[in-house]
């Protein structure tokens, strides 16, 4: 049982999850809404260019994944405070069987809102 709740908190994005994924160093906050017609996911990626992010299916699974890139790094002296995540950023998404033409993505104002379509 411990094993489930920890693999659960992981595709949370909660939990230990770099030490499985070591190169994500970042998880993007993400809400998922499910409607008669269709899903709705929003990932919280401020920061983000829409060339940076990339989404993709497979097995059943939406990764969503990208680079927020760091700013203000040339000629940098000192940092006095640094709590936004910089690098590269991934989050799972399990939607099961799905046509991929179902699935719209919008990226605006940090928002990514992915509306994907009920069959």
């Amino acid at each position: 049982m411990g094993r489930d709740i920890e693999f659960f908190k992981m595709f949370l994005g909660m939990g230990n999850y770099n030490v499985v994924r070591p190169n994500v160093h970042w998880i993007p906050h993400t809400d998922i809404y499910e409607f008669i017609d269709k899903f709705i996911i929003i990932v919280e990626i401020p920061g983000v260019d829409k060339n940076d992010v990339d989404i993709t299916l497979k097995d059943g699974f939406l990764r969503i994944s990208g680079v927020r890139k760091e700013i203000h790094n040339e000629n940098r002296v000192k940092i006095h405070q640094m709590e936004i995540s910089y690098g590269y950023f991934e989050k799972l998404v399990e939607v099961g069987d799905i046509n991929e033409k179902n699935i719209k993505a919008d990226l605006k104002d940090g928002l990514l809102v992915i509306t994907i379509k009920k069959s």
